[in-house]
């Protein structure tokens, strides 16, 4: 989570250098990259089962959605809104869809624990005084969470067939295949142009957020479940402000501090 929470200083600070498309396609091939020597020296299975092939396609294609509605979002609507919106919205629909499926009753604790969620994410971005996530723009946050949410499911359902690593590894190298059609008419080689700035931060959202914080969110969902994994999602914003604060001078919110102590809060009761 906190890799993630860094991410989002990374990713306004790419957002400065040049197109989208470009930026994600390296994204998931670096991160691919980064698994395949450590598949290698674990002697982990690099060719996945048969029975795991289809949870990893539909990963794949369920990371991209998020990017591309992320990415939307952000052009259309307020990134910060969004943000917490869609930190706040996943574990609130991991458990709901969970629920829903497996007909299952949302326990107190949990009810509890996802009211609170809901009550820090609306003190975060100060619903009393900003509605603009009702605006057209923002429905690709709820996408973007959506998306997440059933990458989570995915992922917990798959955790029998297939061991985490190659699991990642398939996810992000068809990521990259599917992807990169898009970018055919663009020249995919000027992030070699960029300076060290750049550099920096794409590694740290590529090889930490994706390849590092992506692989360990999929071996706990494997090992905690879908829900209680999830919840932790909620210390996102948490660490986005404090990255924020440390790195781009960014002032400190009461408002915030207090919605992401209730956000941690929510992670205890779903998680006790």
């Amino acid at each position: 989570m906190l890799s993630w929470g860094l991410s989002w200083t990374n990713g306004k600070i790419l957002g400065e250098y040049g197109n989208v498309n470009i930026i994600i396609v390296w994204r998931f091939f670096f991160a691919s990259l980064f698994f395949f020597p450590y598949l290698v020296y674990t002697r982990k299975s690099l060719l996945p089962n048969r029975d795991s092939i289809h949870h990893i396609l539909i990963n794949s294609i369920l990371i991209i959605a998020y990017n591309i509605f992320y990415f939307a979002g952000t052009k259309i609507g307020h990134a910060g809104s969004g943000g917490v919106l869609v930190t706040t919205f996943n574990p609130i629909l991991t458990t709901i869809i969970m629920s829903f499926f497996s007909l299952k009753k949302i326990s107190i604790n949990e009810k509890f624990g996802l009211s609170f969620g809901i009550i820090g994410g609306a003190i975060i971005i100060q619903i009393w005084k900003n509605i603009s996530f009702l605006q057209s723009g923002n429905i690709y946050f709820l996408l973007a969470s959506l998306s997440w949410a059933l990458v989570t499911i995915n992922t917990y359902i798959s955790r029998n067939k297939i061991n985490f690593t190659t699991y990642s590894f398939w996810s992000f190298l068809f990521g990259f295949i599917f992807y990169l059609p898009i970018t055919l008419e663009r020249n995919i080689f000027m992030i070699f142009k960029y300076d060290y700035i750049f550099w920096i931060n794409f590694l740290i959202i590529s090889f930490g957020a994706m390849a590092f914080g992506q692989s360990v969110y999929f071996n706990a969902t494997a090992i905690l479940g879908a829900k209680r994994a999830s919840s932790f999602i909620l210390m996102v914003p948490i660490s986005a402000m404090i990255f924020s604060i440390l790195i781009l001078d960014e002032p400190i919110i009461g408002t915030t501090i207090f919605g992401g102590l209730l956000g941690l809060y929510a992670i205890y009761l779903i998680n006790s």
